[in-house]
């Protein structure tokens, strides 16, 4: 196995893409090189950009250590299962998906489309951008890739062969442990993720509910046995381009067949976070915070209502017989889908707020005390979802819980900075 770098990746290249113009030399760099704004917050792989002027490349290898040396004995299948699920979401949202160029199993290199010509959403969010498209276009995404990879679209027979295609096991692995569990928990550290000492005295015992540790293992226990059509199961705000009227979806190695209403929580845990630290990060213009935040929540809300919405279209148009003309069973899903979403979007966030694990969203707040505000403002309502996630009856239900928790954080903060 050739182990790519700056300095032979164009005799490589020569190789898989004649095509390119090899009259001059490339432009290659790789990505961790840059700004995270450039680059993103990703640690697992080796990725290079690639220009020869004319055209604009990214060549990604998967190797057994990620780039972040704590990842070790990954998945040595990971790159070919990411390119499969990029060729079947490029049939069905061909808009949103990266051009594919080639495939090496010898080597574990793909190369797609350079989509960098746009900005990575989680990055202009935290500088309170505003997207008003974004909602359309996720909803859009999520929802036609959920239905046309499911069996109420597909032969059944062929849905079991994409399931056992796509186990993933060994990446699914990752999310099984850190998403659900934190160490500590019954006094072990045998899997899971350790607590940020730095802020946990502001939320052990918030992660250590013991009803809280309940729902989370329900719903990993759902995570790992719910097979409903195939995830992104990564699909949060680092690996989306985003611009005016278009958005790329990239990053698709950890895809398996799951409860699609895990895709859901997961973006909006990190939309969640988004609402949570304009709450506590300085702006020059006070003006802007209000107006973001209720984007944000607008946003959360318009992506779920237009998914529903484009999900019962398509179940509608093509659904197989013995789906339509069920009475009750779309509203059951719903019921279903929403519970579930809230769920997921609560551990999307809490594994990721409490542990070591960087966050952007919270390291770009300066003031350490603003910061651990925000962290614990997110812990208590990624509990607070957990212990009502089946109380909602809509998502503005839901959002509506999470404003007010957070009117009540405000009260207790100008009480305590009242009293000393």
């Amino acid at each position: 196995m050739i182990v790519l770098n700056k300095e032979n990746l164009t005799e490589y290249l020569k190789g898989h893409m004649p095509d390119l113009d090899y009259s001059k030399p490339l432009v290659i760099s790789a990505v961790g090189e840059g700004t995270e704004e450039e680059d993103g917050d990703g640690y697992l792989n080796f990725i290079f950009r690639v220009s020869d002027g004319r055209r604009n490349i990214i060549v990604k290898q998967g190797r057994a250590t990620g780039r972040n040396e704590d990842f070790t004995n990954l998945s040595s299948e990971r790159t070919r299962l990411e390119y499969e699920s990029m060729e079947i979401r490029k049939a069905i949202v061909p808009d949103y998906i990266p051009d594919l160029y080639f495939y090496d199993e010898d080597n574990q290199v793909m190369a797609t489309e350079d989509v960098s010509y746009l900005k990575i959403l989680r990055f202009q969010l935290n500088k309170s951008e505003i997207y008003p498209n974004f909602a359309g276009h996720a909803a859009r995404f999520l929802s036609k890739i959920h239905f046309y990879t499911s069996e109420y679209f597909m032969d059944t027979a062929l849905f079991r062969e994409l399931d056992n295609h796509f186990t993933n096991h060994k990446m699914r692995n990752i999310f099984d442990n850190i998403l659900f569990i934190s160490k500590d928990e019954f006094g072990s550290k045998a899997c899971g993720l350790s607590l940020d000492p730095e802020i946990a005295f502001c939320i052990k015992d918030i992660v250590f509910d013991p009803a809280a540790i309940l729902e989370r293992y329900v719903l990993r226990d759902l995570f790992m046995k719910k097979s409903e059509a195939l995830i992104h199961c990564d699909y949060h705000t680092s690996n989306i381009f985003i611009g005016e009227d278009e958005m790329k979806v990239i990053d698709m190695e950890y895809s398996f067949c799951g409860p699609i209403a895990f895709d859901l929580g997961y973006l909006f845990g990190n939309l969640i976070s988004q609402y949570v630290c304009a709450c506590f990060r300085p702006y020059e213009d006070e003006e802007k915070r209000e107006p973001f935040k209720a984007y944000i929540l607008d946003t959360i809300s318009q992506i779920f209502e237009d998914y529903k919405k484009l999900f019962i279209r398509y179940w509608n148009q093509d659904a197989k017989e013995e789906y339509k003309g069920v009475k009750g069973l779309q509203e059951a899903f719903m019921s279903q889908l929403l519970s579930q979403m809230v769920g997921f979007c609560s551990t999307a966030n809490l594994f990721r707020v409490a542990s070591e694990i960087d966050f952007p969203e919270y390291s770009a707040i300066k003031d350490k005390e603003q910061m651990k505000n925000a962290i614990t403002l997110s812990a208590l309502m990624d509990r607070r979802m957990l212990l009502k996630r089946n109380d909602y009856r809509s998502v503005q239900d839901w959002l509506s819980d999470m404003e007010q928790l957070k009117d009540t954080y405000d009260c207790y903060l100008k009480t305590s900075e009242k009293n000393g």
